[in-house]
């Protein structure tokens, strides 16, 4: 046993399986760590290491046998800069994969901004934060939404993709000297799918905000006509309920539009990587 681990050949394939296993844990961890279906802000931090443990077991095999072990640097200032790029590649990647669940959560506190229903916040287990009820109902039901349509076999897939299309050893920017241009054009993508986030929580709440906005001219002619009636405090729970009613209507379409851009930020996990300057 001490002559194996004397071996240089050993000791190179050794140094080579940790450092990959180091820089795949590097990349998974800030997606772990964001992503709301991977359990949030109350699960354990155990609990979320055993999760990046998993799919870095699963992963690895694959990104061995595209032999970009063999290619990791043994100086420990790249090896540290390579580090630094995986856990900024795994934001940016577990960034766009909770773009539409940020939308859902525009979405919903825009329903109860505007319904008067935002102190009765509860605890969202996946945010760090308290949010509003309808945020909460709408955030656990796209969770589930999400699942069920199988969105976790495709995160699955778009992982190993993005190993494939920018592996561990390759920096960002890669040689080629169009690597500030493919940069630019990373943070441009970045800008536009935020902005189209936002638009789509907006265009989700739309509905609901166009009904409360019905109600609140009509308690306005109440207020007019009879003024003896105090239409603050009629207007709270008339308003409340038309949000729930008209929310519960025209819930398919929006878990609707919720799934189509999940499934479609899924699909960055394999491109974006390549903007980064991976191989094509």
């Amino acid at each position: 046993m001490r002559e194996l681990f004397q071996n240089p050949a050993f000791q190179t394939m050794a140094f080579q399986g940790i450092a990959l296993a180091s820089l795949i844990a590097a990349r998974l961890i800030p997606i772990v760590q964001i992503v709301p279906y991977f359990g949030g802000k109350a699960t354990p931090q155990t609990v979320k290491l055993a999760i990046t443990i998993t799919l870095g077991a699963l992963i690895f095999p694959t990104v061995w046998l595209q032999g970009t072990a063999a290619h990791i640097p043994e100086s420990t200032a790249l090896l540290g800069l390579l580090l630094l790029k995986e856990v900024l590649v795994g934001f940016t990647l577990g960034f766009v994969a909770a773009l539409s669940f940020e939308a859902i959560r525009v979405a919903g506190q825009l329903i109860d901004n505007n319904a008067g229903l935002t102190q009765a916040t509860s605890l969202a287990p996946q945010l760090p934060e308290r949010v509003s009820p309808t945020t909460n109902f709408l955030l656990q039901l796209s969770i589930v939404i999400f699942f069920a349509i199988g969105g976790h076999r495709l995160v699955l897939w778009g992982l190993a993709k993005s190993f494939e299309r920018l592996p561990p050893h390759a920096f960002i920017g890669g040689e080629s000297a169009a690597g500030t241009e493919l940069l630019a054009q990373s943070a441009e993508l970045l800008l536009r799918l935020t902005a189209d986030a936002i638009a789509l929580g907006v265009l989700m709440a739309f509905p609901v905000i166009a009904a409360i906005l019905l109600v609140n001219v009509f308690l306005a002619l109440v207020n007019k006509s009879a003024p003896q009636i105090n239409v603050f405090f009629l207007g709270m729970p008339l308003k409340a309920a038309v949000a729930a009613f008209v929310l519960l209507l025209g819930l398919d379409v929006v878990l609707d539009l919720f799934a189509n851009r999940a499934l479609e930020d899924l699909t960055y996990l394999e491109t974006l990587p390549a903007l980064f300057g991976g191989p094509p």
